[in-house]
């Protein structure tokens, strides 16, 4: 009886050690997906971008407060406007995906936005990092964070350019 129970307990713990599945991945649908919607950012391809999003997406660019894919796309079209070129480039560019305590997968991207201003032709490089969301294939939850500040910064020496040229011309 002892020789079974013993040979019971040491069953039930090696199936309780059996690997338990990774929680990291660097390749899986949803970074595809990631991938896919780099592409089309890079492309200026705005329907197949929001095409990414679930209807009832949340986004959170460097703030708490939640937004539509939508109203961020219109963030993203006005700061776009002022470059004549923009897109993240290849180098440094990582993805990983992520399985959290509660089944939530979520994909982390780095990389490096390189844009150059119309109005001056100033270069600008801004790290950016993502964690995105997904459920069912779409992202459902995005959080974006990068530095603005060079780039308000040069809107601005463009804008005191602009008025000192216009005050010039006045007098």
């Amino acid at each position: 009886m002892k020789k079974i129970l013993l040979l019971c307990l040491a069953t039930t713990f090696l199936m309780s050690c059996k690997n338990a599945e990774p929680k990291y991945f660097s390749s899986s649908p949803e970074i595809d997906e990631v991938k896919a919607l780099i592409k089309d950012y890079n492309a200026g391809d705005w329907t197949a971008w929001l095409s990414h999003y679930a209807d009832a997406a949340k986004l959170h660019h460097n703030t708490l407060e939640d937004a539509t894919p939508a109203e961020v796309l219109e963030g993203l079209k006005g700061l776009l406007a002022a470059t004549s070129g923009y897109g993240f480039t290849d180098k440094d560019i990582f993805y990983e995906m992520v399985i959290d305590d509660k089944n939530e997968k979520w994909v982390n991207f780095w990389g490096t936005w390189e844009g150059t201003l119309a109005a001056n032709n100033q270069k600008l490089i801004i790290p950016v990092h993502l964690t995105l969301q997904f459920a069912d294939g779409k992202i459902v939850e995005e959080h974006a964070y990068y530095n603005l500040s060079e780039y308000m910064a040069a809107m601005q020496n463009i804008e005191a350019a602009k008025m000192a040229e216009e005050e010039d011309v006045l007098n």
